[in-house]
C-alpha cells in the first residue's frame, strides 16, 4: 500500500511537468516563426527608372574663331647714310677628326718651319762625329729676358748631334716627406742613327719607385719622341703620344691635348735634346742663353725655358768632372719642380748629374749624381 500511495502522489507532478514542457515549446516556436523566418525572407523592394530625353538647346553654341594670321610688320626703312651690312659668311666646314676628341688645347701657335739649310763649315765639323744633326734655322736660342710662355714666336731648329749609346748609373739622394731617402738609378740611352730609345728606372732600397721610357726619331729637330711611358710606384703606366699623322700631342690620362708642331719634348727625352743641341754645336751654350722648348708630361704639356747658367766643377761619384749647368725655374706661383741639370762635354755631354726639387715650402728634392758610365 504505501508503494502504491507513492506511485499515485508522483503521477500530478510528472503531468504538471509535461505541461510546462508542452507550453514552453510552444511559446519557442511561435517565437522564432515570428522573428528568425521573417529575417531569412526579407521583403524585396523593387525600383522602377524611366529615362527621358533632354531637350535641345534653344540656341547653338558658337566656338570662338581662330584669329587671324599675323602679317609681318614690314621693316624700317634704312638710312641713306648708313652703308649695307655685309651679309655674314658660313662657317667653314671642319671634317671630323679620326677619333673622337672631348677637348683640345692648342698652345703652340708657330708658322711652318723652314727645311733645314746647310750649317756652316765648322758646325758641320763638330756635328760630323754623331747622328741626328741637324742645321739651326731660326739661329742659334733666344736671349730675352722675357718670361717664357705657351706660344714661342716659331718651332726652332738647333744644331743637333745627338750622343753615342751608354749605360749610365746613378746614386740617388734625397728627401721623401722631409726624411733622407737613398737609392740607386740606371738610365739607358740608345741611338740607332735615325731613331732613339732612353729607359730609366730609380730604385729606393728593393722597391722601384720610377719607371720611364721614350722612343722617337733623330731628324732635322734633334731627339724627336714618338711616345713617353712613365710608372711611379704601383700606379698604372701612362701614355704620351706624339702622333705624326694627325700632328696631335694627346695623354692617356687627360683628353687634352695639343697641336704637334716639330721640337716637342717629353720629360725623358728633353735632357738628350740638350745634349744633342751642346754636341751639334757648342757656341749654342752660353752662359745666359735660354732655350724654349714645349715638355709634354702624363696629362698635359706646356713650355718649359731651359737658362744656361754656366759652366762649373762638380764632384761626383764617378769623379770630379767639368759641366755646363743648365736650369729650369718653373713660373711664379707655380708648384712645379726646379729641375737643374749638369752636361759634361768631356762626356759627350751626358748627364752627369740632374736634381728635382719640390718649390712648396714643405716639398722634398731628388738627385741623381753619376756613379758609373759604360759606353
Amino acid at each position: 500500500m504505501t508503494d502504491v500511495s507513492r506511485s499515485l502522489r508522483r503521477w500530478p507532478r510528472l503531468l504538471l511537468l509535461i505541461a510546462l514542457t508542452l507550453t514552453l515549446h510552444g511559446l519557442l516556436l511561435d517565437w522564432g516563426r515570428r522573428h528568425v523566418i521573417a529575417l531569412q525572407t526579407p521583403q524585396e523592394t523593387a525600383i522602377s527608372v524611366q529615362l527621358h530625353p533632354v531637350a535641345p538647346p534653344a540656341h547653338a553654341v558658337a566656338l570662338p574663331a581662330p584669329p587671324p594670321p599675323r602679317q609681318a610688320e614690314p621693316a624700317p626703312p634704312r638710312r641713306a647714310s648708313s652703308p649695307p651690312r655685309p651679309a655674314r659668311p658660313a662657317p667653314a666646314s671642319i671634317d671630323p677628326p679620326d677619333e673622337p676628341i672631348r677637348e683640345t688645347v692648342e698652345r703652340i701657335v708657330t708658322v711652318a718651319p723652314e727645311a733645314p739649310q746647310s750649317a756652316p763649315a765648322d758646325a758641320n765639323a763638330s756635328a760630323a762625329g754623331g747622328n741626328g744633326s741637324a742645321a739651326a734655322t731660326a739661329g742659334p736660342a733666344a736671349t730675352s729676358d722675357a718670361p717664357a710662355t705657351d706660344t714661342p714666336a716659331a718651332g726652332r731648329h738647333y744644331q743637333t748631334a745627338a750622343p753615342p749609346s751608354a749605360v749610365l748609373d746613378y746614386d740617388v739622394t734625397g728627401t721623401k716627406d722631409q726624411a733622407p731617402a737613398y737609392g740607386t738609378g740606371r738610365i739607358t740611352w740608345v741611338n740607332h742613327g735615325s731613331s732613339y730609345e732612353v729607359m730609366g728606372r730609380a730604385k729606393a732600397l728593393f722597391f722601384t719607385v720610377l719607371n720611364f721610357s721614350s722612343q722617337g726619331e733623330l731628324d732635322g729637330w734633334g731627339v724627336s719622341p714618338v711616345i713617353y711611358t712613365e710608372q711611379k710606384g704601383f700606379k698604372a703606366a701612362t701614355n704620351t703620344h706624339f702622333n705624326r699623322e694627325r700632328d696631335l700631342v694627346s695623354f692617356s690620362a687627360s683628353t687634352t691635348s695639343y697641336a704637334r708642331r716639330g721640337g716637342e719634348q717629353d720629360r725623358a727625352s728633353l735632357i738628350w735634346q740638350l745634349a744633342a743641341i751642346g754636341r751639334g754645336n757648342p757656341a749654342q751654350m752660353q752662359p745666359g742663353v735660354t732655350i724654349d722648348l714645349f715638355v709634354a708630361g702624363v696629362r698635359d704639356g706646356e713650355i718649359w725655358r731651359m737658362q744656361v747658367l754656366g759652366e762649373e766643377d762638380i764632384t761626383l761619384p764617378i769623379g770630379r768632372l767639368h759641366a755646363w749647368h743648365v736650369v729650369r725655374m718653373p713660373k711664379p706661383g707655380s708648384y712645379d719642380d726646379r729641375v737643374d741639370i749638369w752636361l759634361a762635354p768631356q762626356h759627350e755631354w751626358y748627364p752627369v748629374r740632374v736634381r728635382y726639387t719640390d718649390q712648396r715650402p714643405d716639398g722634398d728634392y731628388t738627385e741623381l749624381s753619376l756613379s758609373g758610365l759604360t759606353p
